[in-house]
C-alpha cells in the first residue's frame, strides 16, 4: 500500500487505572466502593506528582478535578482529551487548559509508556511559537496526564472535513464557514514554521512521523501549533535515516519508503505536510483518491495528466481570486509527495516557498480590501 498503513494516531494519555477507569468516556465506580472515580481522584490529590515546564497559574488539584465526562472535548485509540478550566491564582480569572489522559485498563502497557515519556521528553525541550506548549505532567501510580495550552479554534481537519477528532482544542460547532485561502496559507506556513524548526534547528533533528491536518492546531487567530508528540522520534544525525522497532503513522500521510522499510529521515515528515497541502488546496481528504487509494496519488496522476490545476482545487477557494498562490502550494504538495525521498524538498525549502507565495497573497488581499474600500458608498457624521 503506497500510502502506508493505518495505525494508532493519538499520542499516550493516562487514566485512574482500576479506581479511575473510564469507559466510552463514562466514568465508572470502583468495583470495590461506591466512590466515583472523581471522588477518588480528589481524595489522592496530594499523591500527584508534578513536572513543571513552565510558569503555572493553576492549582496541580485543579487539573484531576476536571476530569469528567462533561468536558471531555475528543477521543482518540490510546485516550481522552479534556476541556479544563481553572480559577488563576493570581488574578482570579478564569483560564482554560487540554488534558491529555492515557486510557488504561490496569497497569500502563509499555506501548503507552514509551509515547507518554516521548511527548514529554520532546515537547519539555522545544520552545516554539507554532509548537502546541506543554505545560507540565502530572503522574500517580496508576495514573499520567500532559497538560498544554487550549487551543480556541480546534484542528485544520475540523475546519477542512468537519471531522470530530480528538485534539487539544474546542468541541466542533455545529456550523462552519469554510476556511478562505490566505487563512488556508496562514496555516500552512505556521505548520511549516514548527517542522522547520525541528528539521533544522533543533539538535539533534526531530522528526514527527504523524503530520496530518488532525494534529495541527489553531489558536483563537488561527495561527498553526504542530501537537501530538507521542510516536516523535530524534534522529541520530540530520539527513540520516533510522530504522524504527515499529511503523507509526496513519493512512494516507506516510511516506511509502517509511510504510516498506521502517526507515525514517526528516523526509517523511515532508511528504506527510505535501499531503496536508494537497488537502488545503483540493479540499480532499488524505485518504480519498478514488481507485487511486489516497490524495497523494490522485494528485500525482493529475498533474502528470496535464489536467487543468483549476479543476482540482476546492471550490470553496477556486474563484477566491488567487489561482497562481493556490497552483504553486498544489504544485509543492506534488513534489512533496514525490514517491522517492530524495526529489522532496526540505522543510526549509517548502517554508521558503511558502513565504513568497504568502507575500503574493497578501498583496492581493490588500488591493482587493482598497479596491473594495474606494467602492463603498462615504457617509458623513
Amino acid at each position: 500500500m503506497p500510502c502506508g498503513a493505518r495505525s494508532p494516531s493519538l499520542p499516550a494519555l493516562s487514566a485512574e487505572e482500576g479506581a479511575a477507569q473510564i469507559i466510552n468516556g463514562n466514568f465508572i465506580t470502583m468495583n470495590s466502593t461506591n466512590t466515583t472515580a472523581l471522588e477518588y481522584m480528589k481524595e489522592k490529590r496530594d499523591d500527584w506528582q508534578i513536572t513543571r515546564f513552565q510558569t503555572l497559574n493553576f492549582e496541580v488539584a485543579d487539573i484531576p478535578q476536571g476530569l469528567i465526562e462533561e468536558n471531555l472535548v475528543g477521543s482518540g485509540g490510546s485516550g481522552h482529551v479534556y476541556r479544563v478550566t481553572y480559577t488563576n491564582r493570581y488574578n482570579s480569572r478564569t483560564g482554560v487548559v487540554a488534558v491529555k489522559q492515557i486510557r488504561s485498563f490496569g497497569s500502563l502497557d509499555e506501548k503507552l509508556e514509551r509515547e507518554f515519556e516521548s511527548e514529554a521528553r520532546i515537547l519539555c525541550n522545544i520552545r516554539h511559537n507554532n509548537i502546541v506548549k506543554l505545560l507540565c505532567c502530572l503522574s500517580s501510580a496508576d495514573s499520567k496526564l500532559l497538560v498544554y495550552d487550549y487551543m480556541d479554534n480546534g484542528n485544520l481537519d475540523k475546519w477542512l472535513h468537519g471531522n470530530a477528532r480528538n485534539s487539544l482544542a474546542m468541541a466542533w460547532p455545529v456550523h462552519h464557514v469554510p476556511l478562505d485561502w490566505p487563512t488556508r496559507l496562514l496555516v500552512a506556513v505556521g505548520a511549516a514554521q514548527g517542522l522547520c524548526y525541528m528539521h533544522h534547528e533543533c539538535s539533534p533533528p526531530i522528526v514527527h512521523r504523524d503530520v496530518k491536518t488532525s494534529n495541527i492546531l489553531l489558536d483563537s487567530e488561527f495561527r498553526a501549533k504542530i501537537a501530538d508528540f507521542g510516536v516523535a522520534r530524534m534522529l541520530v544525525s540530520a539527513g540520516e535515516p533510522n530504522t524504527m522497532s515499529a511503523v507509526a503513522g496513519s493512512f494516507g500521510y506516510m511516506a511509502p519508503e517509511y510504510a516498506y522499510t521502517r526507515k525514517v529521515n526528516e523526509k517523511v515528515d515532508v511528504y506527510s505536510f505535501g499531503v496536508v497541502l494537497l488537502e488545503l488546496t483540493t479540499g480532499k481528504k488524505a485518504n480519498d483518491g478514488a481507485e487511486l487509494g489516497c490524495l497523494a496519488e490522485w494528485a500525482r496522476h493529475c498533474y502528470q495528466s496535464g489536467a487543468s490545476i483549476l479543476d482540482v482545487i476546492d471550490k470553496s477557494i477556486r474563484y477566491a481570486g488567487y489561482p497562481n498562490e493556490i497552483e504553486t502550494a498544489f504544485r509543492l504538495g506534488v513534489k512533496c509527495t514525490s514517491i522517492l525521498p530524495s526529489p522532496r524538498p526540505t522543510m526549509k525549502n517548502v517554508l521558503q516557498i511558502l513565504h513568497k507565495c504568502s507575500e503574493r497573497t497578501l498583496r492581493k488581499s490588500r488591493m482587493e480590501c482598497s479596491v473594495e474600500l474606494e467602492a463603498a458608498p462615504f457617509f458623513l457624521p
